[in-house]
């Protein structure tokens, strides 16, 4: 029986040793029960999205592009329907807004005095963005440009979805220039009008330079 006793306990002291010797072990190579709480992820916004290896395709099949390349290469597969149009609302207000503005006329939130500062390019109702193809401004957001950063977490259909969006504010723009415009032509059209009335009665009256 002491045999016995002796036996179980110079095994259990075997097995706490061993077992102090595991955690030691695991301690040399990594801090315990760190692993969970510190690791090397990357918070939002911290730096930039990271591009494939050349010649490889993304696990998505999605395809990179880069802005040049989306400028000459790409053509909207959208013809912008209501339902197109409601999507790329649906994602202005939430990606766009703060730097663009609701209207896209470049007064978002974040723009203004100790903050992004007011820049044409913020304006996409202008002729600056007009000019752009659709690829551009896809590219645009999926690498960003600038002060704007890549949105490439935006799948690449909805991206076409806001340049759809963006062309329809572009043409709402457009529509209110030419309405302001001639708005001013009638106004300006008015006033010579009422001018020469202004002339022709003068010059019926005598005595006033004209007539007998």
């Amino acid at each position: 029986m002491r045999a016995r006793a002796a036996a179980t306990v110079v095994l259990a002291a075997s097995a706490l040793g061993a077992c102090d010797d595991q955690i030691k072990h695991l301690e040399q190579r990594t801090p315990f029960f760190n692993t969970m709480s510190w690791q090397p992820s990357v918070e939002a916004y911290e730096e930039r999205a990271r591009l494939p290896v050349p010649g490889t395709m993304p696990i998505d099949g999605e395809r990179t592009y880069d802005l040049m390349a989306a400028d000459t290469m790409l053509v909207s597969p959208i013809s912008g329907t209501e339902a197109d149009l409601a999507r790329g609302a649906e994602l202005y207000s939430q990606f766009c807004t703060p730097c663009h503005g609701v209207t896209g006329a470049g007064d978002g939130s974040v723009v203004g005095q100790n903050r992004i500062p007011d820049i044409p390019l913020l304006n996409i109702r202008g002729e600056l963005t007009r000019g752009y193809t659709d690829g551009y401004i896809w590219g645009m957001i999926a690498n960003g440009r600038g002060l704007m950063p890549p949105y490439r977490r935006i799948p690449a259909m909805d991206r076409w979805y806001l340049v759809a969006y963006v062309r329809q504010l572009q043409a709402e723009a457009m529509a209110e220039e030419a309405e302001a415009a001639a708005a001013e032509a009638a106004a300006a059209e008015a006033a010579a009008s009422e001018a020469a009335a202004a002339d022709t009665a003068g010059a019926e009256i005598p005595g006033t330079g004209g007539g007998q």
